[in-house]
This record gives structure tokens, sequence and C-alpha cells, in this order.
């Protein structure tokens, strides 16, 4: 019997196809993008033809999303990526790109935790009471470890409320917008060949690409879905037609706000204010200041989202032998992955504390290189999954069809173009311009590479114990819903 059928939890706790959802679009982070990642877009990158960007990049995880579903309806783990390479590409590859997911995911989760804390202290100087940022951190670590440690329920349900708080500021700045300036909000000029083949277009499309960062999440929650075979490929569905709707609307109409001729300009003018500028333009002070406090929750809904996940890589790990067993352990009754969570909670503490101790300014040192770390290495896994579900879905090209592998194969392009284009911008994405920082990316080569070489040493010394690697529960045509 495979591991899958022997591991699943009691039915208590376990996640509808909504609550999966609200965590894969906590994960995005639909606010922080919009505020920290379109005025980069803009100003550095093509202007007014950053909307084309965010399109481009939709349809890209769409496609990536239709052989994702196909795989996923048919290899039921909770290993998501991990297992998707070792199927389609090998349980060698599979096993490192394990290890990079484990390091992606923990670099996302520590800048994070220090984000939430760096953005509060700067809410509480606003307000005239200062917290120092390493408190405001320790409350955001505490808050996510005891939710994610009681049953993702909890968290979800809290993740739904901030998402749609969050997202009913932008849509009033949408509506506004719309609203003053009628038609001219949509300016066509945006999608002329010359505007989003403008000087930048990388740097646009690098940055659209890290705005989705976190939809492929869904696939970690398998074990703890109540019907995973139709609700991980539906949540990942909506939550990238969502996700990228709301980004391509909203880039469009910010835009049509500062005017297509002169939007690089005035973003260059606001620089990284941009948002909460226009947003106190078009809808008032109290409006622009409910944006900067929803940004902080916004950026602890995310922190929630990335640890959960991070979590579970430690989980599916530990339970596949390639981490300490302990840290496999599961409590049936709450349906979550207990040991690992903890381990999360730990290592974000030890890595806060490092930070704190070098006495320096956590968002000029080290926030912006652990989260460019951690984008880089979510886009490399899903470049990687994206070509390994084209070879699985080739093997079965008659069973997926045309239109999956006509799908699979725009995603394993655009997503190696992606990756492409992050690494070779990726001093701006971590916004640091030192050598040292240019050079970590080869840090994920060289996990490849140890994992590589790790799994080809326990195929030949522990043959045994590689075989049970990236166990899953495969489902014949048959079988599926």
């Amino acid at each position: 019997m495979s591991r899958a059928n022997t591991d699943q939890p009691g039915r208590s706790h376990l996640l509808p196809t909504r609550y999966i959802v609200f965590l894969v679009v906590a994960a995005a982070a639909p606010l922080a993008s919009m505020i920290g990642n379109l005025p980069i877009a803009i100003a550095r990158g093509n202007g007014a033809g950053v909307p084309v960007s965010f399109l481009i990049a939709g349809s890209i995880l769409i496609a990536f999303t239709t052989g994702y579903a196909f795989i996923g309806r048919r290899v039921v783990s909770t290993g998501a990526f991990y297992t998707y390479v070792a199927e389609g590409l090998g349980k060698p590859l599979g096993v490192g790109t394990a290890y990079c997911a484990v390091l992606a995911y923990g670099a996302f989760t520590f800048g994070l935790a220090a984000a939430c804390g760096y953005f509060d202290e700067q809410v509480s100087l606003a307000v005239g009471a200062r917290v120092d940022w390493t408190i405001c951190a320790a409350v955001s670590v505490l808050i996510a470890g005891l939710l994610n440690h009681r049953s993702m329920e909890a968290s979800s349900k809290l993740l739904a409320v901030i998402i749609v708080v969050e997202t009913a500021v932008l849509l009033v700045f949408d509506i506004t917008v719309i609203a003053t300036k009628g038609w001219a909000a949509f300016p066509l000029s945006s999608f002329g060949r010359d505007s989003w083949l403008a000087p930048g277009v990388g740097v646009s499309l690098m940055t659209a690409f890290t705005c989705f960062v976190g939809f492929e999440s869904g696939a970690l929650y398998t074990k703890e879905a109540a019907d995973p075979v139709r609700s991980i490929p539906l949540a990942s569905y909506i939550s990238v037609i969502l996700i990228g709707s709301f980004y391509l609307i909203t880039a469009w109409i910010t835009i049509g706000a500062l005017g297509a001729p002169t939007a690089k300009a005035q973003a260059v003018a606001h620089g990284g204010t941009l948002m909460l500028d226009l947003i106190k333009q078009y809808d008032g002070e109290i409006a622009s200041d409910a944006a900067g406090v929803l940004l902080c929750t916004s950026m602890l809904a995310t922190y929630i989202a990335i640890h959960a996940a991070a979590s579970r890589y430690v989980f599916a790990l530990a339970r596949e032998g390639l981490l300490p067993r302990p840290l496999a352990r599961f409590d049936e009754a709450r349906n979550v992955p207990v040991a690992a969570t903890v381990c999360i909670s730990a290592a974000t503490v030890l890595c806060l504390a490092t930070v704190a101790s070098a006495r320096t300014d956590p968002y000029a040192a080290i926030i912006p290189v652990l989260i460019g770390m951690g984008t880089l290495g979510i886009i490399a896994l899903q470049a990687l999954a994206a070509v390994a579900i084209l070879v699985y879905a080739f093997r079965r090209r008659q069973e997926a069809g045309p239109v999956v592998l006509l799908a699979t194969i725009v995603a394993a392009i655009g997503l190696a173009l992606a990756l492409a284009t992050v690494c070779s911008n990726f001093t701006l994405l971590s916004t640091v311009d030192t050598p040292f920082v240019a050079w970590l990316p080869a840090l994920y080569l060289v996990t490849l590479a140890a994992g590589l070489l790790f799994s080809l040493w326990l195929r030949r010394a522990r043959p045994q114990k590689f075989a049970k690697l990236a166990l899953v529960e495969h489902r014949a045509p048959h079988q599926l819903p």
C-alpha cells in the first residue's frame, strides 16, 4: 500500500477548497505586492507597459497550472514539487530539489519575519510610540507559530479576513480612479508595442513573476485537504486566476492614474511610496494611512502562509528520512505537522537573533536579501517542476491530450526564461549591490548538487531506503473523479 494511503489523518480540521485558496492567496500577498513591487516595475521597468508583464506572467502561470492540475490529480503526495520532479526527472534530482525547496522557503520565512518586525516598527514610529523591530518580529513569530501549531483551519480563517480587508483597500482605489478618470483609467497605449517592449521589460517581467510567488504552495496541503484530488488543482486554478486578474487590473488602473506618458517619471519621483501617495490623492489621507497599516497585516498574512508552507516541506523530507525523522511527527487530531512547525519557528528565532546581534538596519542588511533568495529559489522550483511535469505529461501524451501538452511546453519555456531574468537581475531583486550578494544564487547550485550526490550514494549504499523515497499514491484515469 502506498504511503499516501497509510498516512491519512482523521476527518477533523481537514481543509476545504476555499481555505486552501486563502492560504495560497495570502502567500502571494496582493497588497504587499502592489505597494512594494509595482512601483519598482514601473520606475525601473518598462513604465506604462507594466500591465502586459502581469498579463504574460499570469498567462504562463495559468499554463503551468494546467500541467500542475494534470499531475496533481494523478500523483497525490505532500511533497509537492519534490515528488513531481522525482516523478518526471528521477529521484536523485528530486532529492536535490527537495533540499533547495527547504532553503528557499526557509530564507523566505526568515526574511518575512524580519520584514513584519521592521514595518511594524515604522508604523509605531508614525504614531509616536516606538517599538523595536525585534519585539515586533518576535510577536509575529509567536502569532504564526501558535496559529499554525493549532490548526491550518484557524490560520486560514484569519487570513481570509486579512485578505478581504487588504483587497478592499485596493478595490476602492481602483473604483475611485475609474470614477474620476473614466475610460482614461484604462490607457490602451499600455498594450502598444512601443510601451511593453520599452527598455526595462525584463525588470517588469521579473517583478511580475515575483508577485505570484506563493501560488504554487497549494500542493503542500495534500495531506490536510478534505479532497486533495479535487481541491488542490481547483484551488490552484482559482488562486492564479484571481491573483493574476487583480494584479493586471490594478497595475493598468495605476498607469491610468499616473497618465501613461509620464507614468515612469512619476514612479521614479515618488519612489517606494508611489501607491500610498496615489491612494492618498484619490481616496484621502485616512485611506492612505489605513493602507500603510494593512501593509503590516498583509506581511503578517504572507508570513503565516509561507511559515506553513516551509513547515510542510520539512515534514515531507523528514517523513522520507532526508531530514531527522522526529521532525515528521504529525498531530492527527489537529491535522498539523507539529514538529516541523516548531522547527521553523525556532529556526526563525535563531535567524532573527543573529540579525539583531549585528545591530544593523535589518532592511538595509538582510530583509531584501533573504526575501530575494527565497523568491529566486521558489521561481527556480517552479521552472524545474514545469520541466518535470512536461516530461511526465509527454510520457502519457495520449491521456494528457494536446491542450495539456501545449500548456506544459509554454509553462516550461516561460518559467525557464523567468528564472534567467531573475538570476540576471538578482542584485536588483535583493536591492543590495555587493559582490557577495551577487554570488548568493550559486548556493542553490551547491545545494542541488549536494542533494543529487547524497541520493546517488543512497541508491548505492542503502537501496531499500532509496526505493522508499518520493512514494506517492498513483491514480489511474478511471480512478479520477
